[in-house]
């Protein structure tokens, strides 16, 4: 798939591959109030210069809203995207975009239909459990998003209990984590996202190490929030940004000491001390 009837700005695609980056997108790679420009460029130069290192976002959000975020914040193109939480994988070079066709077909091979995500919805409200679907999600192929809105600690346990048994049953992954307000998203709810078990930011992270044959110790990984953490627990070096939530703070013990993309370029300079 080529870009077209715009001019549009890749990263060089390194030509032998050492260290693997993964960088949740909104409020880790970038602010969601777009007000950290010098410091994605200062991160996107110390990329550039890096010949063997491979660089991408790993995103519970749609490829239209990273595209159209790099768009409008004039950002080259990282290396790869892996969108819809792990569910789809893109790669960008020489201004083309390459979808991963190996890694959908690893995920068909479970036999995965989006009725089986529907089927967990309604066995949910059939138990008063209601799930409110996010609408920017509905088209993606191989996941579904939710809001659940929350109640007292200890009912909201035992209605987690339920989805994660329901969604186990059906082969499903279910990751649920406390609501961001700063990108958007309601304050008194969870994102309860579901997706084939094979499949999810930690999957995307073990395939292009499997991939590209990357050392482990090689291995970084950035996030703020509670759905990252298996992403940062599947590699050698996983940090929270320090504008990270409250509830992954509490998840995830190893802390960058600056925000955002600041955050990022303070962990990866670390490699040549």
């Amino acid at each position: 798939m080529l870009f077209e009837n715009k001019e549009v700005f890749c990263m060089l695609f390194p030509e032998s591959i050492r260290t693997l980056v993964c960088s949740d997108f909104d409020e880790t790679y970038f602010a969601h109030d777009r007000n950290n420009a010098k410091d994605v460029k200062a991160l996107m130069d110390y990329l550039n210069k890096e010949r063997h290192l491979l660089f991408g976002i790993v995103s519970a959000s749609t490829l239209d809203m990273i595209k159209g975020c790099l768009d409008e914040m004039e950002m080259e193109y990282p290396h790869f995207i892996a969108c819809n939480s792990g569910t789809e994988l893109y790669y960008y070079k020489d201004g083309e975009e390459i979808y991963d066709l190996d890694y959908e077909k690893m995920l068909m091979q479970q036999g995965f239909t989006k009725s089986t995500i529907l089927d967990v919805e309604k066995s949910l409200a059939d138990r008063d459990i209601q799930l409110m679907v996010q609408e920017l999600f509905v088209d993606a192929p191989f996941s579904r998003n939710y809001y659940y809105r929350e109640t007292n600690r200890e009912e909201d346990e035992r209605r987690f209990q339920q989805i994660r048994a329901t969604a186990e049953a059906q082969h499903l992954i279910v990751n649920i984590s406390k609501c961001n307000p700063l990108i958007g998203d309601p304050a008194d709810c969870y994102d309860v996202d579901f997706f084939p078990e094979s499949a999810g930011k930690d999957a995307i992270v073990r395939y292009l190490i499997q991939k590209y044959d990357i050392d482990f110790d090689e291995t970084y990984a950035f996030g703020d929030s509670g759905n990252d953490i298996k992403m940062l627990n599947a590699v050698k070096h996983g940090y929270l940004v320090s504008n990270a939530t409250a509830e992954a703070k509490e998840r995830h013990l190893k802390h960058a000491d600056f925000p955002y993309n600041k955050g990022i370029l303070s962990i990866l300079e670390r490699r040549s001390e």
